[in-house]
């Protein structure tokens, strides 16, 4: 008797039975006497498969590329570091003094590998949260995806502002800020804002809006020419849309104090803006040095968020020691039309005593 049964789409096929992977293939691409929603159910898979490859492939290649800088392109610029002088030609070693006369032996290796060195940067000392080479380039696109030795990186090179170039000394102008990118990766300057809000320390009974903080009071940062030390007294968030708000110019368009009024002004902002209070004083003549990235966590729908952590340098024959005691979270800190609008910032009023604080007020 012959068997009239209706055989299922996968099996509606001429000539010999069709291998499990062809039957896997039709059940994913649509195939002749598919039903019409059957049809749109294979579309649909087909496409959420493919946004998903093309977006986990960026992914995947941001992750490796972090891993390549955290272990290959770090690794190097550390070693170069330690080496100093020690593997240079003596025509190399005379070519670098010419050009740098000042300059100190650990820095002629990494400068001879990239002459837009400029200083070295060290969060947390012997821990190293963040200890690397600053350059400093011809404009503020081209560290975001270069790394040290100019191959392409999606985490960038910290780098200082183009326009406060440093003198022929070495040293650095009396307002500098260094950029660096906020990774997942956890490299960079993601570390810096944990000044803001210690994630960090959530489970160990400390306050993690000053954990970090009193952890580490102060950062290393190193020129050509001199060794640099810097209380942080500041840290701020800023909005960079003005869609969302006001748009304060902490960056000064890279240009250093002209004069005490100004430098005044500046720090009376800055500290109304400062989500930290500390116990560290100010006067006209301290050089300040910003450290800016990205701050996602503010609301992963904003990309408008920077975080800035601000320090001054340590004076001569001024003693490093911080009361780290003294450190407290300001909930009363100006910021702008959104935060205002989630809640996060005060109304404005000045909640710091300018007077003790500022010693040029």
């Amino acid at each position: 008797m012959s068997d009239y049964t209706v055989r299922p789409p996968l099996a509606r096929c001429k000539g010999k039975q069709k291998t499990g992977f062809v039957r896997f293939l039709m059940s994913i691409f649509p195939v002749k006497g598919d039903e019409a929603v059957e049809i749109v159910r294979k579309l649909v898979f087909i496409t959420a498969v493919a946004a998903f490859v093309i977006t986990g492939g960026s992914l995947l290649s941001e992750i490796f590329g972090q891993l390549r800088q955290i272990y290959i392109v770090e690794g190097q610029i550390e070693q170069d570091k330690i080496n100093g002088s020690l593997n240079l030609s003596a025509e190399e070693i005379d070519r670098i003094t010419e050009e740098q006369p000042y300059i100190r032996d650990e820095m002629m290796g990494l400068y001879s590998a990239n002459s837009d060195l400029v200083g070295w940067i060290n969060i947390g000392g012997e821990d190293k949260l963040i200890n690397n080479a600053v350059v400093q380039g011809t404009d503020n696109d081209m560290y975001l995806v270069t790394d040290f030795y100019g191959g392409h990186s999606s985490s960038g090179t910290i780098f200082a502002d183009y326009r406060a170039p440093f003198a022929h000394d070495g040293s650095a102008p009396n307002f500098l800020v260094l950029f660096g990118h906020n990774t997942s990766a956890q490299i960079s300057f993601s570390k810096v804002t944990r000044y803001y809000y210690d994630r960090d320390n959530l489970g160990d009974g400390t306050n993690p809006d000053v954990s970090f903080y009193r952890k580490y009071p102060t950062i290393y940062f190193d020129t050509l020419n001199q060794e640099g030390e810097y209380k942080v007294f500041a840290v701020c968030l800023f909005n960079t849309e003005e869609q969302y708000g006001e748009t304060y110019n902490y960056l000064r368009r890279g240009q250093p104090f002209i004069n005490k009024e100004d430098f005044n002004a500046y720090i009376l902002d800055i500290m109304d803006r400062s989500l930290l209070f500390t116990d560290v004083d100010l006067q006209y003549g301290d050089d300040i040095l910003c450290l800016s990235t990205c701050y996602f966590p503010f609301g992963m729908e904003y990309e408008n968020v920077r975080c800035a952590v601000f320090a001054r340098k340590i004076r001569e024959g001024e003693s490093r020691e911080v009361n780290i005691d003294a450190a407290r979270r300001n909930y009363a800190w100006v910021g702008w039309q959104q935060a205002k609008d989630r809640g996060l910032c005060g109304n404005g009023q000045r909640v710091w005593d300018y007077r003790k604080y500022l010693l040029s007020y």
